[in-house]
């Protein structure tokens, strides 16, 4: 019987030749490695931006909640000073006002009657001026200037008190008075502050020279040589931290509170 012929076995195919004849060789894996790094590098810097984003995010939460928190302070110390009636006037204040021979603050009788407001060309008289309540003019005085060089409407004066406003009176240095450099001073102290006002009032005498007003309270300076420009501006500012837009006034918060 014949026998069967092998089949003979095939062989893998070889690898492909190079163009010297060697075999091919393998692919780099250098260029995938640079991918890779270009990768991890760029997420990298992501996260670092991230986070600096996020760093000035809180920053600014912390310096927005400060503000918050400050003007929420001063709202509630304004609202308490609105609302407490008159504040207790510094020693310092005291002192000086003693110093300078004045009166002590003196709380006056409320006259304002039950129609307060003066109808078309009415007019009134205080009985003992300056007024510091009474029956006024339907406008108050606008809220600036604060410095007067002449007198002012006192009707409308009023009104301003009604709502908190002080007044700073003297008698001018011409009529023997206050001397130039203590108005000088107390111009500042009026220009700088929310709700106080100059004005000379040549119905002062000697003895009451220098009168501050606010609703229902008075206080009276002599001219002197004790009253210099600093132990004026100690006064006034005493005064006007006791009674400038302080709940005293029964229409406290309106202009120019």
């Amino acid at each position: 019987m014949a026998k069967k012929r092998k089949r003979p076995r095939q062989r893998p195919p070889s690898a492909p030749q190079s163009a010297g004849g060697g075999a091919a060789p393998r692919a780099s894996r250098g260029g995938a490695n640079i991918e890779r790094r270009e990768r991890k590098d760029e997420a990298r810097r992501l996260r670092e931006a991230e986070r600096r984003r996020a760093r000035r995010a809180a920053s600014l939460r912390r310096t927005l909640t400060s503000i918050v928190i400050a003007a929420a302070a001063v709202a509630a110390i304004t609202i308490f000073q609105s609302f407490g009636g008159p504040n207790d006037i510094p020693e310092g204040a005291v002192r000086a006002a003693g110093r300078a021979g004045c009166t002590e603050i003196d709380e006056r009788p409320d006259t304002t009657p039950s129609q307060p407001h003066l109808g078309p060309g009415q007019t009134t008289s205080y009985p003992d001026p300056p007024a510091t309540s009474g029956q006024h003019n339907p406008s108050p005085l606008p809220d600036d200037p604060k410095v007067y060089d002449t007198p002012i409407d006192e009707t409308a004066a009023v009104h301003s008190m009604e709502h908190g406003a002080m007044f700073v009176y003297y008698l001018p240095e011409a009529d023997g008075g206050i001397a130039r450099d203590v108005v000088d001073r107390l111009a500042q102290i009026a220009r700088g502050a929310n709700a106080t006002f100059l004005a000379p009032y040549p119905g002062l005498t000697a003895e009451t020279a220098l009168t501050l007003t606010a609703w229902n309270y008075r206080q009276s300076c002599p001219v002197g040589s004790a009253l210099t420009p600093q132990l004026a501006a100690t006064i006034v500012n005493g005064f006007k931290t006791g009674f400038e837009c302080t709940g005293d006034a029964p229409e406290n918060g309106a202009v120019p509170c």
